[in-house]
């Protein structure tokens, strides 16, 4: 699946667990919302807006025990962030160690044994975090039962496609989960660009987004001007700053 937008969140989870319940909620995408298992059977992008970026949310065809879509791996393996879905109202200890016995035979978790990245700088497993569907109809206790039972520190949100609870301000959840920022660039003497922002990993900094914006350019980087956190408008300052989200960034070049 061709990654797309500021980051792509793929999703996983057991039959009928509502993944596709999520994606028609916070996306145009024409995704089949069905009652019985297996609706799903191929994977399904929609674009999740979150003030001016695109977040990519793939929904996938279901997995269990058994069984798993050919090649569905290798989409998991290219995105940047994984999407356990749990629907509450069912079997949660079910649902969750067929996810995680699915996702760790495959070392596609960020955990002890697979870190996110190789010697090399090759990505190896990716971060993960839960969304808890059919919050409206959940067993009592199913969520603090299912945050015991699991034994990685992910992040849990909780939604109801039926009622809308939560998936309002699930779009801002997801796009705190990429650790992404926005970066907005301004030409020398121009007005800056706020409409179409560079996107880069939290911690990055002003070299990076030159590199972004031009990698033969990067090298001859003088120096840039800064409007954002933290400083005064108009600062300059070195290749080595570390930008935050929204900051506008002017860049000089040799």
């Amino acid at each position: 699946m061709p990654r797309s937008g500021a980051g792509q969140i793929v999703l996983i989870g057991a039959p009928n667990c509502g993944k596709s319940s999520i994606v028609a909620g916070l996306t145009n995408a024409k995704v089949h919302v069905a009652d019985f298992p297996f609706a799903t059977g191929a994977p399904v992008p929609g674009m999740v807006p979150f003030e001016d970026i695109q977040i990519e949310l793939v929904d996938m065809p279901p997995i269990t025990a058994d069984y798993s879509a050919p090649g569905q791996v290798g989409t998991y393996r290219n995105c940047d962030l994984i999407a356990i879905v749990i629907d509450l109202s069912a079997d949660v200890q079910e649902q969750l160690q067929i996810c995680l016995d699915y996702l760790e035979s495959r070392s596609l978790l960020v955990d002890n044994e697979t870190p996110a990245y190789d010697s090399q700088g090759n990505v190896l497993g990716k971060k993960a975090f839960c969304i808890c569907t059919k919050s409206d109809i959940a067993k009592s206790g199913a969520l603090e039962n299912l945050k015991k039972l699991c034994k990685y520190p992910f992040e849990f949100f909780e939604v109801s496609a039926v009622t809308d609870d939560g998936l309002e301000g699930l779009s801002e959840k997801l796009f705190k989960q990429l650790g992404i920022i926005r970066i907005y660039s301004k030409p020398p003497g121009k007005p800056a660009d706020m409409t179409d922002p560079f996107t880069l990993p939290v911690g990055s900094t002003v070299m990076d987004l030159a590199t972004a914006v031009h990698r033969q350019l990067a090298e001859k980087l003088k120096f840039a001007r800064i409007w954002g956190t933290g400083v005064y408008d108009g600062q300059n300052t070195q290749r080595n700053h570390v930008l935050n989200d929204k900051d506008v960034i002017e860049l000089h070049f040799s």
